[in-house]
């Protein structure tokens, strides 16, 4: 009885070790799907990534392109002694109170920057009497200071917007997944639904990674845009005050 039994073990482990797919036949039922076992157990490359995300991905490479080139251009305009510089604005009230409109008509139009736009604006309507100058410098500085909450704006657009493309992205791909999961055979259901979350993932990851930079780069612009409204309305104000008395 007891050989009977060794007997019938044997040959049960000898079955069912034939009946284990090997590990060469696992890497030719999945190839369609993946390139190799290691390369699931090494995981994906950055560049895979992003292919894996597909068109969106490249809007979402745009928008970060978009994003640098604007946190480059705020770094190189928003600088307060270039917008709003001190010398050159003690340098225009002292022309102004010696009543010395054309120099001071000429200094302005050899500078770019906020007060010199703001005085040509209040000397060129100076003629029409005290109130009108005033009016036009006053508008003057408002559309100058809005143009500089303009051109920072575009960062708190790409922060808003990026993480909805990529929302967008991963719910696609979870379309996607669902659908290859109902035409495809029970045996890579479970594969196909990880690997369709995986890359409906990416673009989630990468909305995200456009955003928060941008995000945080707007918050530090925000609070140099406030300084120099501060600084462009205390200067303006001496000014005004300035050209009213002459």
């Amino acid at each position: 009885m007891k050989k009977r039994y060794v007997i019938i073990s044997i040959v049960l482990a000898v079955s069912l070790y034939c009946l284990m797919p090997s590990h060469a036949t696992i890497n030719t039922e999945l190839q369609p799907y993946i390139d190799s076992v290691d390369q699931v157990q090494k995981g994906m490359t950055l560049w895979q990534l992003i292919k894996t995300g597909g068109f969106i991905m490249v809007v979402l490479g745009g928008m970060s392109i978009a994003a640098i080139a604007s946190i480059i251009f705020n770094f190189m305009t928003l600088q307060k002694t270039k917008l709003a510089p001190d010398d050159f604005t003690e340098d225009i009230m002292q022309k102004l109170s010696g009543k010395k409109h054309k120099i001071a008509e000429e200094l302005c139009r050899s500078q770019n920057n906020i007060i010199s736009k703001i005085v040509l604006a209040g000397l060129s309507k100076k003629i029409k009497g005290a109130v009108v100058a005033r009016e036009a410098a006053e508008t003057c500085a408002r559309k100058e200071v809005a143009n500089l909450w303009q051109n920072i704006s575009y960062l708190s657009d790409i922060a808003m917007v990026s993480p909805m493309i990529g929302l967008l992205g991963t719910v696609l791909g979870m379309i996607q997944a669902f659908n290859v999961i109902a035409f495809q055979t029970a045996v890579v259901k479970p594969m196909l639904l990880a690997g369709g979350v995986s890359k409906a993932m990416v673009t989630t990851a990468g909305g995200l990674i456009v955003a928060i930079p941008a995000m945080i780069f707007y918050s530090y612009f925000r609070g140099k845009v406030q300084e120099i409204s501060n600084v462009v309305e205390s200067h303006s104000s001496d000014i005004l005050k300035m050209m009213e008395e002459v």
